[in-house]
């Protein structure tokens, strides 16, 4: 929601938004006839070949993804499209005062959470415990975008740390409950880039101290056609 500040002369002079039960399950499967969140099919389409290619979401559309896929809705019931909304999003995130790294920091991110839905995790050792698909192609983007080895990924999905008398011992999990970690992890992915966004708007709209000096965003060309 959003809190709207007035002075005592009833002149509006700032605001502040406020995160309210982000629906994080509608990240990960939505009913027949609804979308993800509307920024994925929006990047998907919205997106220059030169910007697809920098968040590594070349060749790839809403149909190749788990998360924009699961429901067979790919467009918006109002009729607007998302090529048309992407460049409102770019303007907004420039408005705000987002800079160019910080704007391609938000699309690495969400890119990030379309390749982590396609990533596969395989049994090993008669079930009992698993690892990632080495030769899963989603796997490399993931890496480059989060800046994480697959090392380090394989360790944070396939095991988990037990602590006892000051002990730390290191347990391997199935493939369900890896499976059930990687949800967790989109989901608090998406969730930080959400409240980061937020943040970063709140200190665009709320009022600031007299001599303050706000940032200014970096221009990013729209797609033409």
């Amino acid at each position: 929601f959003i809190e709207i500040r007035f002075d005592p002369t009833g002149t509006l002079v700032g605001a502040s938004i406020e995160t309210y039960l982000l629906e994080k399950v509608r990240l990960i499967s939505q009913a027949e006839g609804e979308r993800n969140y509307h920024v994925f099919y929006e990047m998907l389409s919205g997106m220059t070949e030169d910007e697809l290619d920098q968040f590594l979401l070349g060749n790839y559309t809403a149909e190749d993804f788990k998360i924009t896929s699961c429901s067979g809705t790919y467009d918006r019931r109002d009729g607007v499209q998302d090529t048309d909304t992407f460049e409102d999003l770019v303007d907004a995130l420039e408005v705000m005062g987002f800079t160019q790294e910080q704007q391609d920091d938000v699309f690495s991110i969400a890119s990030a959470v379309l390749h982590l839905s396609n990533l596969s995790i395989n049994p090993i050792k008669g079930g009992e415990e698993c690892e990632i698909d080495a030769e899963n192609e989603h796997l490399e983007p993931i890496l480059k975008l989060l800046g994480v080895t697959k090392e380090n990924l394989n360790q944070a999905l396939c095991y988990f740390k037990i602590e006892a008398r000051g002990q730390s011992y290191t347990r391997a999990v199935q493939k369900d409950k890896a499976e059930k970690g990687l949800e967790a992890l989109m989901k608090a992915t998406y969730s930080a880039i959400f409240d980061y966004i937020v943040k970063r708007i709140n200190a665009s709209i709320t009022v600031k101290k007299k001599g303050s000096i706000s940032e200014t965003g970096g221009g990013r060309r729209s797609k033409g056609g």
